[in-house]
């Protein structure tokens, strides 16, 4: 079977980039050894000067960044695609992206996957004009009804994927979001089973600051202290100033073994992972997480209550819940250890099922051959 896998901006064979969700997919389709993988991409080309001219002032005044792509981007990349699918005839086309695919003719079957759609983002994670996100949003759709199935990570987006773009409900296939964990620095499952003592070890992981909620779990933090329950938080992914309660640990390589490592031992550390984002399409933060036995505590935004098992493998509050929400779900946690040791089972026990890309990689190749099989 021959796959021709179209990247975006970021390089799928490297594990840094896109959160890994393209390094994901792309080496569950590499390793299947009767499926040859051509890669086309990654794609970045330059706006034009006009762009670029109003893209600064366009920022400075809204705080919003004009457009995404440069308009021209669709047909820059369909004139180097629609060479290789004439030379290649592959029998399928896979892709993350809209935007490289929007002017393109295909030759071959689309299987299509995204974590969230405009319609999704727009409301709760607006950073785009308006112009911008019309414009995305037609690349989008003209793509969803090409293709003959698509996956997404949450039912939120599913559901507005059939509802938005009109595509029927059997062409759209969710499976919440995997991460790549290697299985050498996972614990074994017994030694998991944490205890909710203190100091507690809370673990915040993100690259997006207010889009996270880092302000929020930041405040969790210092209110459980202020009531007399020592807690400690690790922040990963970004740089900052440490405070008394509060570390940051910085951005780590997932390109070296020993970066890799780092980067997961704050995992092996934490007892809560706190994820109080205002959107987030899945997060795959807490799949990482899951793979340590380390619920979530959250809230009900995007796709995070398919990410996330209310009451099985982490908390989902409700969306927009405040520091002091998170205080209260932790310490009925503390009131109640059983309960706590359950949710670490089961997110270990989800993750080994269905959130470790191996696992999602065989349904995702089950997908592909499924497509091919159906023309």
């Amino acid at each position: 079977m021959k796959i021709v896998y179209i990247a975006g901006r970021w390089d799928p064979r490297m594990q840094n980039e896109y959160s890994g969700n393209d390094f994901g997919a792309y080496q569950s389709l590499l390793n299947e050894p009767d499926i040859a993988l051509i890669l086309a991409g990654p794609f970045n080309y330059s706006p034009g000067l006009i762009e670029r001219s109003l893209a600064g002032p366009y920022r400075q005044i809204t705080g919003k960044r004009l457009f995404k792509y440069p308009l021209t981007y669709p047909l820059q990349c369909a004139r180097e695609l629609q060479k290789l699918l004439e030379e290649t005839k592959p029998d399928l086309i896979f892709s993350r992206y809209s935007a490289p695919l929007a002017e393109l003719k295909l030759n071959a079957p689309l299987v299509y996957m995204c974590d969230s759609i405009v319609p999704f983002t727009q409301e709760l994670a607006a950073e785009f004009s308006k112009p911008a996100y019309r414009l995305m949003e037609r690349w989008e759709r003209e793509v969803i009804e090409k293709a003959q199935r698509v996956i997404t990570y949450s039912q939120a987006n599913a559901d507005l994927i059939v509802s938005a773009y009109g595509k029927p409900a059997e062409k759209v296939t969710v499976f919440p979001i995997p991460a790549v964990v290697p299985a050498s620095l996972r614990a074994d499952l017994l030694e998991e089973h944490k205890i909710l003592n203190m100091p507690l070890r809370l673990l915040f992981v993100g690259k997006r600051a207010h889009l996270r909620g880092l302000d929020r779990a930041i405040d969790t933090v210092r209110q459980l202290n202020a009531e007399g329950i020592p807690a400690e938080l690790r922040v990963v992914g970004m740089a900052g100033t440490d405070e008394e309660y509060v570390r940051f640990m910085g951005v780590f390589d997932k390109e070296s073994p020993e970066g890799v490592a780092a980067y997961f031992a704050n995992f092996k550390w934490a007892q809560l992972l706190l994820h109080p984002a205002r959107f987030h399409a899945a997060g795959i933060v807490i799949s990482e997480a899951a793979a340590f036995g380390v619920p979530a505590l959250t809230n009900a935004v995007g796709g995070l209550a398919t990410t996330v098992l209310d009451e099985r493998t982490g908390l989902v509050l409700p969306a927009g819940s405040p520091a002091a929400a998170y205080c209260n779900a932790i310490k009925t946690l503390m009131l109640e250890p059983l309960r706590y040791q359950k949710l670490c089972i089961n997110a270990r026990l989800r993750f080994d099922a269905e959130l470790d890309w191996e696992k999602a990689g065989e349904k995702l190749v089950g997908i592909v051959r499924g497509v091919c099989l159906s023309i």
